[in-house]
């Protein structure tokens, strides 16, 4: 997964393999965008925040992209399904992030212009949702609305 093209795709196919509901669709996409923009492209939450206010953050966006040290980045995203299980695991290629403000409630971001999609992804009704090593994979693990396609 390298562009916003690639997310949709995602997105759907996991929406049809694992019969998501809209808010873990919605958690799901705001978990693989962030993997896409703040840590394949390197954009910090402050630089997102500033690009926002100026109305830069697509041009920023465009601009990266094609940038030797982006370039060739991309998001591994691996779903597996059991009959009535599922994980899934979103692996970026950047530095990684200090996830632990952003999963306790108390002291994740509320009223920004952004920030807010680990918090979307935490209340849309997946079981677990762990980070990994520097912050850079995470893990959500849930149960399927409908049976195993066989």
């Amino acid at each position: 997964m390298q562009t916003f093209d690639d997310i949709d795709v995602f997105v759907n196919i996991a929406v049809k393999t694992l019969s998501l509901s809209s808010m873990a669709t919605m958690g799901l996409r705001e978990l693989v965008v962030n993997a896409f923009e703040h840590g394949n492209l390197e954009i910090s939450f402050g630089k997102k925040s500033e690009l926002l206010a100026r109305d830069a953050w697509q041009a920023a966006i465009e601009r990266r992209l094609p940038l030797e040290k982006y370039r060739d980045r991309a998001a591994s995203i691996v779903i597996l399904r059991s009959t009535d299980r599922f994980s899934i695991d979103i692996i970026d290629q950047g530095p990684g992030f200090d996830w632990r403000g952003y999963v306790d409630p108390k002291t994740a971001p509320k009223s920004l212009l952004h920030g807010r999609g680990l918090l979307m992804a935490m209340d849309a009704g997946y079981d677990s949702i762990d980070y990994r090593g520097a912050g850079n994979e995470v893990v959500l693990r849930g149960v399927c609305n409908s049976p195993a396609i066989g």
